[in-house]
């Protein structure tokens, strides 16, 4: 049974990676009384661009329910990220660490605390294991509710759709000075962002590759507060549907920016090297 329940946190875990974050408190979006006036998509990304996140470093706590296979689980962990460099991650079941992450957009590696062993693979590798196809700017992006900082802008077209800005295109590509790997340099994303007209923040981000359109992602921003005078998304709800459809929902607490924090990860001796070792839910 822990096994199967470790296994479960695996498979969700790298599917909460490519999007999450944060628990507090909600705040309401104010109607808007005026119909929007339409923007060009130059105008809406350099609006996105002003508020977005801006850090150095991040900690924080999180929670997550999600649905999968028809299998419900649910878990608790925390978060240090140190921008464009390090993710950390140590997540628990029943008030136990079950494993510890630390990844780089070169490398993951994985401590499974449940049966001593512990993992070490490329960013690559690991998302061919977990079956998604992010790079670490996508993964550290979306876990904030920011938008791609390595991708090309100018391929958008903007709209008004149901009271928000949209963006959106059938095209966007990492742009070639980021490009380290040839399935970075084919990857073509399918992509729309909406974007509240007050705050300019993302509400939602929708995206499927060219290759994989049956593929798609969706990731809902809300919950939004303030934290060093910067809108945060303190609760977010991922959607991936493909042969099956799986539901994350993440909550966050405890968000400090731009404060030094410690990312232990010591492989103890006793702990055995698991090679291409495959979670199944």
């Amino acid at each position: 049974m822990k096994n199967k329940s470790l296994n479960i946190i695996f498979s969700l875990l790298m599917l909460f990676m490519a999007a999450a974050i944060v628990a507090g408190c909600t705040t309401k979006r104010k109607a808007i009384s005026q119909p929007l006036k339409e923007q060009g998509p130059e105008y809406l990304f350099e609006q996105l661009k002003k508020n977005e996140l801006k850090y150095s470093t991040l900690t924080a706590k999180f929670n997550v329910e999600a649905e999968m296979n028809n299998e419900n689980t649910s878990f608790s962990g925390n978060m240090y990220i140190i921008r464009d460099s390090v993710i950390w991650l140590s997540i628990s079941k029943f008030g136990l660490e079950a494993a510890r992450f630390y990844i780089t957009p070169d490398s993951a590696k994985m401590l499974n605390r449940l049966n001593n062993t512990y993992f070490i693979g490329d960013f690559s590798y690991v998302c061919q294991l977990f079956n998604v196809d992010f790079d670490y700017d996508i993964l550290q992006s979306l876990i904030v509710g920011n938008d791609f900082s390595y991708y090309d802008n100018d391929v958008f077209k903007a709209s008004i759709d149901n009271k928000y800005y949209k963006l959106s295109t059938v095209g966007r590509r990492k742009l070639k000075k980021f490009v380290k790997a040839e399935n970075e340099e084919q990857r073509v994303l399918i992509q729309d962002i909406w974007l509240d007209p007050e705050t300019f923040k993302i509400a939602k981000i929708s995206m499927k590759e060219i290759k994989q359109e049956n593929r798609k992602f969706d990731s809902f921003y809300s919950g939004f507060d303030f934290i060093d005078e910067q809108r945060f998304p303190f609760e977010v709800r991922c959607e991936i549907n493909d042969e099956k459809r799986i539901v994350v929902n993440i909550s966050f607490s405890k968000v400090v920016l731009n404060q030094p924090g410690s990312i232990p990860f010591k492989v103890p001796s006793t702990y055995t090297r698991a090679e291409k070792q495959t979670p199944k839910p």
